[in-house]
């Protein structure tokens, strides 16, 4: 997707998640998220999109230069939502005018280009992922499109797997095939002592492969971040490959 596409798309994630967030109510739990309330939900991503903001505005080459005062003082709970969504605005703006030659920050291994694109990416993404949180307390899901699943499954595969942090690892070689429906695009990861490697395409052949995951992209996608079960999915081979990704990557807030 072009950096429009992703602004298109943190738009209408942000709409989405507000509008659920209201209906739900800031004190409703959320199911995807042990522990908190809707209200900690929108807190949080409303104080991720002050922070990429900052990081665009301030031209920070580091993530250690983002300023630390970024994110300013919390909303009363009357005006959460209002804050959030000020926020999502504030961020679509600087995205739109960011300079597309400058190397800002970038915290994820083969980061999108230019790197604006790559927050774009990044905050679309983290705002989708969201935005089904926010339904989950109204015990709903709205789907992801296609070509947002899809964008998706590669920024996690390529960009949140291949990092020294990720504590995915195997004693033997194994490779996982993600084969999502309709679509001609295939990702193989290989698992093993080494940090994971992702390659776009298929690398081996599926009946070579430990475990092919298949099914909807957006139901692959969701299933990655633990947002689904991977119930609605076909996976042929030692499913123990998949639900040891699944285990392995857990991304926290700081």
């Amino acid at each position: 997707m072009d950096l429009n596409g992703y602004l298109a798309v943190l738009a209408s994630e942000a709409n989405a998640l507000a509008s659920a967030a209201e209906e739900a109510g800031l004190d409703a739990p959320v199911p995807t998220c042990p522990g908190w309330t809707v209200q900690d939900l929108v807190l949080h991503l409303g104080e991720v999109h002050r922070w990429a903001t900052a990081a665009i505005t301030s031209g920070a080459m580091k993530l250690g230069d983002v300023p630390g005062d970024s994110l300013g003082p919390l909303p009363e709970p009357a005006d959460t939502i209002d804050w959030f969504c000020r926020g999502a605005i504030a961020l679509r703006e600087t995205l739109d005018s960011a300079d597309p030659s400058f190397e800002y920050a970038a915290f994820l291994a083969d980061p999108a280009a230019p790197r604006v694109r790559f927050w774009a990416r990044r905050q679309a993404m983290e705002t989708s992922v969201h935005r089904v949180d926010a339904e989950s307390a109204l015990g709903r899901c709205t789907t992801l499109s296609p070509e947002v699943a899809l964008d998706g499954i590669d920024e996690f595969l390529t960009g949140f797997l291949p990092r020294s942090r990720t504590p995915l690892r195997a004693d033997s070689e194994r490779t996982l095939l993600i084969a999502p429906d309709y679509s001609e695009q295939r990702w193989t990861v290989t698992i093993s002592r080494e940090m994971p490697v992702t390659v776009r395409e298929a690398a081996v052949q599926a009946a070579d492969a430990d475990c092919v995951v298949a099914g909807p992209a957006s139901d692959i996608y969701l299933a990655m971040w633990n947002r689904c079960s991977l119930d609605g999915l076909q996976i042929s081979g030692d499913r123990g490959v998949i639900d040891m990704l699944r285990d392995s990557v857990q991304v926290r807030w700081g």
